[in-house]
Parts: C-alpha cells; structure tokens; sequence
C-alpha cells in the first residue's frame, strides 16, 4: 500500500543542514522551543539553544534521541548513487583478511596497573645514574624524617 511509506520531511548532509530541517519541523508543527523541551525531557531552554540563530548547544549523543521524538521525526540513511560512484573510482576496496572479526575488549585491572607501575619504576632506577639514585633517596628520607620523626 503506498500511503505506508513515510513522508520525506527534509534532507540534508550535513549538520548546518540538519538544523535547517529541524528548524522547520518545529515551525510547520507549530511547536515552541517550550513544548519541545517539555516533550523530550530535555532541560528548559534547550531547544532554543539548539535551534535558535546563535547556536550555543549543539545535538549530541544524549540528546539526539529525545529531541527528534519531541519532533516526531526519525533518521534514515540513504545511499546516495552519484557520491557512490565518485568513491568507487577514488578508492580500492579493503582487504578481509586484514579485517578483525570481533573487536577486543581489555579491563585493567587495579592489580595489573600496579604490576606495571612496578615494572616502569624498575625501568627509571636502571636508567639513572648513581647521583640521581642517591638524589631520589636523600630527597625520600628527608620527607620521612619531617613527617614522622619527633
């Protein structure tokens, strides 16, 4: 059924662009910058922020979502032919045996950070010279005996 498919509000390719259309889904809503704050959640004043002539926010992570519900719209994306072909003739395609499957995942631990603490202040004692040892340890024991020695 063709009246299925979703209406074409705007289009753009860039952010500058993006606002454009937002900005005129607010107005053809007839939406203040007050109901689409109140709508998405989004602290009082935002939209303005983000709309308004002086951008001082600018669409982020947190509040790309709520604020495209406030306005009822959603983002496609959509192949575009003739930028397709320009990249075809500018690039190669990527070979998959250097493609990783799955990305890994490492946690530092608390104990492996201080394991290589260790093994970085070992590196610095052998690469100094007995003056600059004898310099650190002076240095330490004076700290020692102000702080703790009555």
């Amino acid at each position: 059924m063709a009246g299925d498919e979703p209406r074409v509000i705007g289009e753009f390719s860039d952010y500058d662009q993006m606002i454009g259309a937002l900005r005129q889904r607010a107005a053809d809503l007839n939406l203040s910058g007050e109901i689409i704050d109140h709508v998405s959640g989004l602290p009082t004043r935002y939209a303005q922020k983000l709309l308004g002539p002086h951008q001082v926010r600018r669409l982020g992570a947190t509040s790309l979502g709520p604020f495209l519900g406030a306005l009822a719209v959603r983002c496609l994306i959509v192949e575009d032919k003739a930028a397709l072909e320009r990249l075809r003739r500018q690039t190669t395609p990527r070979r998959n045996e250097y493609v990783r499957a799955d990305a890994t995942h490492v946690t530092l631990t608390f104990r492996f950070m201080q394991k290589i603490g260790r093994l970085g202040a070992q590196a610095r004692i052998d690469n100094s010279t007995k003056q600059q040892r004898q310099k650190w340890a002076r240095k330490a024991a004076k700290a020692r005996w102000k702080n703790g020695a009555s």
